[in-house]
Protein backbone atom coordinates (compact mmCIF):
# COMPACT_ATOMS: atom_id res chain seq x y z
CA UNK A 1 0.00 0.00 0.00
CA UNK A 2 1.06 3.72 -0.42
CA UNK A 3 1.15 3.72 3.55
CA UNK A 4 3.50 1.25 3.44
CA UNK A 5 7.53 2.39 4.22
CA UNK A 6 9.60 2.07 1.29
CA UNK A 7 12.74 -0.33 2.07
CA UNK A 8 15.79 0.47 0.98
CA UNK A 9 17.70 -2.63 -1.38
CA UNK A 10 21.51 -2.02 -1.42
CA UNK A 11 23.25 -3.83 -3.88
CA UNK A 12 26.67 -4.63 -3.55
CA UNK A 13 29.04 -5.32 -6.54
CA UNK A 14 32.25 -7.03 -6.02
CA UNK A 15 34.40 -6.66 -8.73
CA UNK A 16 36.71 -8.81 -10.05
CA UNK A 17 39.80 -7.19 -9.84
CA UNK A 18 39.84 -6.61 -5.87
CA UNK A 19 39.41 -10.16 -4.88
CA UNK A 20 42.70 -10.72 -2.12
CA UNK A 21 45.40 -13.12 -3.42
CA UNK A 22 45.91 -16.54 -2.03
CA UNK A 23 48.34 -17.13 0.69
CA UNK A 24 49.56 -20.23 2.83
CA UNK A 25 50.61 -18.46 5.96
CA UNK A 26 47.99 -19.28 7.72
CA UNK A 27 48.32 -22.95 7.28
CA UNK A 28 52.32 -22.80 8.05
CA UNK A 29 51.49 -21.14 11.42
CA UNK A 30 49.15 -23.60 12.57
CA UNK A 31 51.50 -26.60 10.71
CA UNK A 32 53.69 -24.67 13.52
CA UNK A 33 51.91 -24.63 16.49
CA UNK A 34 50.87 -28.19 16.08
CA UNK A 35 54.47 -29.34 15.92
CA UNK A 36 55.73 -27.65 18.92
CA UNK A 37 52.74 -29.02 20.79
CA UNK A 38 53.89 -32.34 20.08
CA UNK A 39 57.28 -31.32 20.94
CA UNK A 40 56.52 -30.34 24.29
CA UNK A 41 54.24 -33.29 24.60
CA UNK A 42 57.03 -35.81 23.64
CA UNK A 43 59.84 -34.21 26.12
CA UNK A 44 57.46 -33.97 29.15
CA UNK A 45 57.03 -37.66 28.75
CA UNK A 46 60.45 -38.74 28.62
CA UNK A 47 61.68 -35.53 30.81
CA UNK A 48 58.80 -34.99 33.82
CA UNK A 49 59.33 -31.81 35.33
CA UNK A 50 59.44 -31.96 39.11
CA UNK A 51 60.57 -28.40 40.66
CA UNK A 52 60.61 -28.80 44.79
CA UNK A 53 58.35 -31.60 44.58
CA UNK A 54 57.75 -33.75 47.87
CA UNK A 55 57.09 -37.77 46.54
CA UNK A 56 56.30 -40.67 48.33
CA UNK A 57 58.56 -43.54 47.60
CA UNK A 58 58.22 -46.97 48.84
CA UNK A 59 61.05 -48.35 50.61
CA UNK A 60 62.41 -51.95 50.74
CA UNK A 61 63.58 -52.93 54.10
CA UNK A 62 66.78 -54.85 54.31
CA UNK A 63 67.52 -57.23 57.10
CA UNK A 64 68.65 -56.02 60.21
CA UNK A 65 72.30 -55.66 60.01
CA UNK A 66 74.98 -55.76 63.65
CA UNK A 67 78.45 -54.74 63.26
CA UNK A 68 80.53 -55.28 65.93
CA UNK A 69 84.44 -54.28 66.52
CA UNK A 70 86.57 -55.54 69.73
CA UNK A 71 89.72 -53.55 70.41
CA UNK A 72 91.91 -54.37 73.31
CA UNK A 73 92.07 -51.07 75.92
CA UNK A 74 96.26 -50.49 76.04
CA UNK A 75 97.30 -48.50 79.21
CA UNK A 76 99.78 -45.85 78.67
CA UNK A 77 99.44 -44.03 82.23
CA UNK A 78 102.57 -44.68 84.32
CA UNK A 79 102.31 -44.79 88.22
CA UNK A 80 105.12 -44.70 90.60
CA UNK A 81 105.23 -45.92 94.37
CA UNK A 82 108.30 -44.86 96.60
CA UNK A 83 110.23 -46.75 98.41
CA UNK A 84 109.39 -48.41 101.91
CA UNK A 85 111.02 -48.59 104.89
CA UNK A 86 111.66 -52.33 106.72
CA UNK A 87 110.21 -52.23 110.23
CA UNK A 88 110.91 -54.49 113.20
CA UNK A 89 111.83 -54.63 117.12
CA UNK A 90 114.90 -54.53 118.85
CA UNK A 91 114.59 -56.94 122.08
CA UNK A 92 116.73 -54.77 125.13
CA UNK A 93 118.63 -56.72 127.79
CA UNK A 94 119.40 -55.14 130.83
CA UNK A 95 122.48 -56.66 133.07
CA UNK A 96 122.61 -53.84 135.45
CA UNK A 97 121.56 -53.37 138.92
CA UNK A 98 120.17 -49.93 137.44
CA UNK A 99 117.01 -49.21 135.05
CA UNK A 100 117.66 -47.71 132.05
CA UNK A 101 115.51 -45.58 129.78
CA UNK A 102 116.16 -45.61 126.05
CA UNK A 103 115.37 -42.66 124.21
CA UNK A 104 113.75 -42.65 120.73
CA UNK A 105 116.21 -42.25 117.31
CA UNK A 106 118.49 -44.12 118.87
CA UNK A 107 120.68 -45.53 115.82
CA UNK A 108 122.35 -49.20 115.87
CA UNK A 109 124.23 -51.17 113.18
CA UNK A 110 123.65 -54.00 111.45
CA UNK A 111 125.23 -56.37 109.26
CA UNK A 112 126.20 -55.29 105.35
CA UNK A 113 125.77 -51.36 106.56
CA UNK A 114 122.02 -51.47 107.33
CA UNK A 115 121.42 -49.00 110.30
CA UNK A 116 118.15 -49.12 112.35
CA UNK A 117 116.72 -45.71 114.67
CA UNK A 118 114.13 -46.66 117.37
CA UNK A 119 110.94 -44.94 116.97
CA UNK A 120 109.53 -45.29 120.53
CA UNK A 121 111.72 -44.19 123.70
CA UNK A 122 111.46 -47.51 126.21
CA UNK A 123 112.49 -47.72 129.98
CA UNK A 124 114.00 -51.11 130.52
CA UNK A 125 114.05 -52.40 134.15
CA UNK A 126 117.15 -53.51 136.35
CA UNK A 127 118.36 -56.76 136.26
CA UNK A 128 117.94 -58.50 139.56
CA UNK A 129 118.63 -62.34 141.01
CA UNK A 130 116.22 -63.72 138.70
CA UNK A 131 116.71 -62.40 135.53
CA UNK A 132 117.38 -59.59 133.44
CA UNK A 133 115.91 -56.85 132.40
CA UNK A 134 114.11 -56.94 129.02
CA UNK A 135 111.91 -54.68 126.74
CA UNK A 136 111.48 -54.32 123.59
CA UNK A 137 111.14 -51.30 121.35
CA UNK A 138 110.29 -51.08 117.68
CA UNK A 139 112.56 -49.21 115.07
CA UNK A 140 112.79 -48.99 111.58
CA UNK A 141 115.66 -48.90 109.09
CA UNK A 142 117.07 -45.11 108.08
CA UNK A 143 117.34 -46.02 104.69
CA UNK A 144 114.19 -47.27 102.42
CA UNK A 145 114.64 -50.10 100.00
CA UNK A 146 114.44 -53.81 100.30
CA UNK A 147 118.21 -53.85 101.45
CA UNK A 148 116.58 -53.13 105.02
CA UNK A 149 114.85 -56.54 105.41
CA UNK A 150 117.55 -57.83 107.80
CA UNK A 151 117.28 -61.70 108.97
CA UNK A 152 117.67 -62.14 112.62
CA UNK A 153 120.23 -61.13 114.93
CA UNK A 154 121.78 -58.47 112.23
CA UNK A 155 121.24 -56.29 115.26
CA UNK A 156 123.78 -56.99 117.94
CA UNK A 157 124.90 -54.59 119.63
CA UNK A 158 125.87 -52.75 122.76
CA UNK A 159 124.05 -49.65 124.15
CA UNK A 160 126.02 -48.42 127.47
CA UNK A 161 127.95 -50.50 130.00
CA UNK A 162 125.35 -53.26 130.25
CA UNK A 163 122.70 -52.64 127.95
CA UNK A 164 122.38 -55.43 124.95
CA UNK A 165 120.34 -54.52 121.77
CA UNK A 166 119.19 -57.90 119.32
CA UNK A 167 116.81 -58.30 117.06
CA UNK A 168 115.16 -61.83 117.65
CA UNK A 169 112.75 -61.09 114.03
CA UNK A 170 113.66 -60.54 111.30
CA UNK A 171 112.88 -56.96 109.86
CA UNK A 172 110.05 -56.37 106.92
CA UNK A 173 108.62 -54.51 105.10
CA UNK A 174 111.45 -53.08 102.86
CA UNK A 175 110.55 -52.36 99.50
CA UNK A 176 112.49 -50.75 96.72
CA UNK A 177 110.54 -48.25 94.35
CA UNK A 178 108.90 -49.28 91.38
CA UNK A 179 106.71 -48.39 88.77
CA UNK A 180 103.52 -49.85 87.17
CA UNK A 181 101.28 -49.37 84.26
CA UNK A 182 98.17 -48.41 84.99
CA UNK A 183 95.20 -47.53 82.86
CA UNK A 184 93.94 -43.64 82.07
CA UNK A 185 90.31 -42.80 81.25
CA UNK A 186 91.68 -41.43 77.72
CA UNK A 187 92.78 -45.33 77.11
CA UNK A 188 89.35 -46.24 77.13
CA UNK A 189 88.24 -43.66 75.05
CA UNK A 190 90.86 -44.36 72.35
CA UNK A 191 90.12 -48.06 72.23
CA UNK A 192 86.37 -47.01 71.68
CA UNK A 193 87.04 -44.55 68.99
CA UNK A 194 89.14 -47.16 67.48
CA UNK A 195 86.42 -49.40 67.18
CA UNK A 196 83.84 -47.17 66.08
CA UNK A 197 86.35 -46.19 62.81
CA UNK A 198 86.36 -50.01 62.39
CA UNK A 199 82.64 -50.43 62.54
CA UNK A 200 82.10 -47.47 60.36
CA UNK A 201 84.28 -48.64 57.38
CA UNK A 202 82.17 -51.88 57.72
CA UNK A 203 78.97 -49.85 57.46
CA UNK A 204 80.12 -48.18 54.45
CA UNK A 205 80.79 -51.00 52.67
CA UNK A 206 77.11 -51.83 52.46
CA UNK A 207 75.07 -50.83 49.43
CA UNK A 208 72.08 -49.30 50.63
CA UNK A 209 70.43 -46.35 52.23
CA UNK A 210 70.43 -45.79 56.46
CA UNK A 211 66.96 -45.84 57.15
CA UNK A 212 67.91 -44.32 60.44
CA UNK A 213 71.03 -43.68 62.86
CA UNK A 214 72.35 -47.05 63.96
CA UNK A 215 71.90 -47.45 67.40
CA UNK A 216 75.26 -48.02 69.38
CA UNK A 217 75.96 -50.39 72.45
CA UNK A 218 79.21 -50.30 74.33
CA UNK A 219 80.36 -53.20 76.42
CA UNK A 220 83.59 -52.50 78.33
CA UNK A 221 85.85 -55.10 80.12
CA UNK A 222 88.65 -54.30 82.17
CA UNK A 223 91.19 -54.79 79.29
CA UNK A 224 88.84 -54.07 76.45
CA UNK A 225 85.60 -52.38 74.74
CA UNK A 226 83.37 -54.09 72.61
CA UNK A 227 81.27 -51.59 70.10
CA UNK A 228 78.30 -52.93 68.19
CA UNK A 229 76.22 -50.84 65.60
CA UNK A 230 72.71 -51.98 65.30
CA UNK A 231 71.69 -50.32 61.34
CA UNK A 232 68.70 -50.26 59.82
CA UNK A 233 69.16 -50.58 55.61
CA UNK A 234 66.55 -49.90 53.24
CA UNK A 235 66.75 -49.66 49.03
CA UNK A 236 64.72 -47.30 47.42
CA UNK A 237 64.53 -46.14 43.54
CA UNK A 238 64.35 -42.61 42.17
CA UNK A 239 64.68 -41.82 38.31
CA UNK A 240 67.47 -40.89 37.12
CA UNK A 241 66.10 -37.51 36.21
CA UNK A 242 65.50 -36.47 39.69
CA UNK A 243 67.79 -34.72 42.13
CA UNK A 244 67.02 -36.02 45.90
CA UNK A 245 67.39 -33.06 47.85
CA UNK A 246 66.12 -34.98 51.35
CA UNK A 247 64.95 -37.96 52.48
CA UNK A 248 62.89 -38.66 55.21
CA UNK A 249 61.62 -42.58 56.89
CA UNK A 250 57.98 -42.32 58.33
CA UNK A 251 57.01 -45.73 59.06
CA UNK A 252 57.49 -47.84 55.65
CA UNK A 253 57.82 -45.12 53.81
CA UNK A 254 60.37 -42.80 52.52
CA UNK A 255 59.23 -39.30 51.43
CA UNK A 256 61.80 -37.81 49.04
CA UNK A 257 62.48 -33.94 48.45
CA UNK A 258 63.47 -34.21 44.67
CA UNK A 259 64.47 -31.36 41.98
CA UNK A 260 64.44 -32.03 38.49
CA UNK A 261 67.39 -32.22 36.55
CA UNK A 262 67.64 -31.39 32.76
CA UNK A 263 69.55 -34.05 30.73
CA UNK A 264 73.18 -32.01 29.53
CA UNK A 265 73.59 -30.73 25.79
CA UNK A 266 76.21 -31.71 23.93
CA UNK A 267 77.70 -29.15 21.81
CA UNK A 268 80.03 -30.72 18.66
CA UNK A 269 82.84 -28.16 18.15
CA UNK A 270 84.85 -28.79 14.79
Amino acid sequence: TLDEEMETIHLYVVRGEEKRPYTAFPLLCAFLCLVGIVAVTIYSVRYPYYEHERLTVPATFLPLKVFTAEVPIIPTGVKTYPATYARGTLTLTNGSVLSEVLPRGVIFNGVNGVEVRTTESVFIPAGSASGYGVAVVPAKTIQAGKTGNIQTLAINAVYGTALYVRNLIPFSGGKDAYSVIVQLPKDRQTAINIARAFVASQKAQVPATLASPCKENLLGASNKMVVSWGCQFVTYHVPSYMCVLGAKLEGKDFFVTVEFTPPPHKIWVK
